[in-house]
């Protein structure tokens, strides 16, 4: 008796999704229009926003290859005894934002700039350990680039310990990191905007097949239909239309980046020998959070239409 009434129940839950997948298909394709404005609204919202993802991500990867490569050069007189270079060494190195401190002498300096100046070096052979025009100086490691201003500070109060210069990209790198942060900004705010005109669309899609339904909405509910009987194929419409939406701005910015990361391998200079995000490492989370906000987005447009509507 016992599994009889389990069948009829397992049929009766059966019958009961397939009349809801049958009304979700027929709303669908009665209201064309309104289906295609909503795929194309969170579809837009969606490859917006995975534009400013993949922009946002590309930008904190460049910015993290910057850092890593970061330096600050402090000059120090040339003419420091060993001591005074290795208690120097030891003040710059106990900073808390310095992660490492090379020393390059005078000779080395001249050493290393008669190298980058290949088949020209020979414009520096006149140039020798009694006339040698490079400082001294150390290399210093920053653990971000937004504490390079602090360390430098920090150096140019060691002047009376033999420095003499403190220099890095300044312009460059604040404007990089201020990028960063309007980028990170901007983001949030069009992810606020673009869901709530996404939601917006979706509610009326959902408000117009329950008004053309209302005959048919009235009679469930006169039955004593619960009103998430009535709910459901209305709230599974949304998410399918969501989904939909999700998966053709999936398509879009997927072949967009491909095409966009060949175009800049060819044609763009990027800073400190940096490279974009493969493909393989930034769709995957991007592909789950696409179909994650579309399908939310579409059950929310659902669910506040519904609610409206059944309180009226």
């Amino acid at each position: 008796m016992n599994i009889l009434k389990e069948n009829q129940h397992t049929g009766h839950f059966g019958a009961y999704l397939k009349s809801i997948f049958r009304d979700t298909s027929r709303s669908i394709r009665r209201n064309k229009l309104m289906s295609v404005a909503s795929v194309l609204s969170i579809g837009a919202a969606l490859i917006i926003l995975g534009i400013f993802v993949i922009f946002s991500s590309n930008l904190s990867h460049i910015t993290q290859n910057v850092e890593s490569a970061l330096e600050l050069k402090v000059y120090v007189r040339s003419n420091l005894s060993h001591d005074q270079v290795n208690r120097l060494n030891e003040k710059l190195s106990n900073h808390q934002n310095v992660t490492k401190v090379t020393y390059v002498s005078a000779e080395q300096a001249l050493q290393d700039f008669s190298k980058s100046l290949g088949d020209y070096s020979g414009l520096l052979s006149g140039y020798n350990s009694s006339n040698n025009p490079m400082p001294a100086s150390f290399n210093l490691k920053i653990s971000s680039a937004d504490k390079i201003n602090t360390v430098k500070k920090y150096a140019e109060s060691l002047k009376a310990d033999g420095v003499t210069e403190v220099k890095y990209g300044e312009e460059y790198v604040d404007a990089l990191v201020s990028f960063s942060h309007f980028s990170n900004i901007f983001s949030t705010v069009l992810i606020v905007v673009l869901s709530v005109v996404s939601v917006f669309i979706i509610y009326n899609t959902i408000k117009l097949t329950c008004f053309a339904r209302r005959k048919e909405i009235r009679v469930m509910r006169y039955v004593g239909a619960t009103d998430w009987f009535i709910r459901s194929p209305f709230v599974l419409e949304g998410t399918v239309l969501g989904a939909i939406g999700a998966i053709v701005a999936l398509a879009i910015v997927w072949g967009g980046y491909r095409a966009a990361i060949a175009y800049v391998a060819r044609s763009v200079y990027l800073p400190m020998h940096s490279s974009l995000v493969s493909p393989g490492s930034i769709m995957g989370p991007l592909i789950i959070f696409c179909l994650i906000y579309g399908i939310v987005i579409g059950a929310i447009g659902s669910v506040v239409s519904m609610r409206k509507f059944l309180d009226a």
